[in-house]
């Protein structure tokens, strides 16, 4: 049976901020490491957040029990506890909204960044078919 107390719930709640704060900060890392166009970090560094993805994961799990509680039936240790916890909630509702706007303009600059490369190839492809052809009227 899973410990529904709001100590429990209090000491999961500042993990998840902290796994959210760190899931941004390697958003913002992510974003310049597409910038400058280097995969080989950005690879290790999209391995780093899959790891810290799937801790979240875990804490997602144990506070669901939670989710089925009122939270006005809940017994807190003092008002500060209880306003300590509301404040890594509202934070962790704060960095997900962070986290997903950067995953999307991620998404975003790995697609132009996509696009420019193919456009890199055609004009590579083409200048050798253009060569190969020049050579072979010669």
């Amino acid at each position: 049976m899973p410990d529904l107390s709001t100590h429990n719930l209090a000491d999961l709640m500042v993990k998840r901020r902290k796994c959210l704060t760190q899931l941004r900060d390697l958003g913002a890392r992510q974003a310049q490491l597409i910038a400058a166009g280097e995969m080989s970090d950005l690879l290790r560094l999209v391995a780093a957040k899959q790891q810290v993805i799937v801790a979240l994961q875990g804490l997602e799990r144990q506070l669901a029990p939670f989710q089925e509680q009122d939270p006005e039936q809940r017994t807190w240790e003092s008002a500060v506890a209880r306003a300590a916890c509301a404040a890594d909630a509202e934070a962790c509702r704060q960095l997900i909204g962070e986290v997903m706007a950067m995953e999307q303009d991620g998404e975003r600059q790995m697609t132009v960044r996509r696009d420019e490369v193919a456009g890199q190839l055609r004009t590579a492809t083409s200048g050798g078919r253009v060569r190969e052809a020049y050579q072979a009227n010669r």
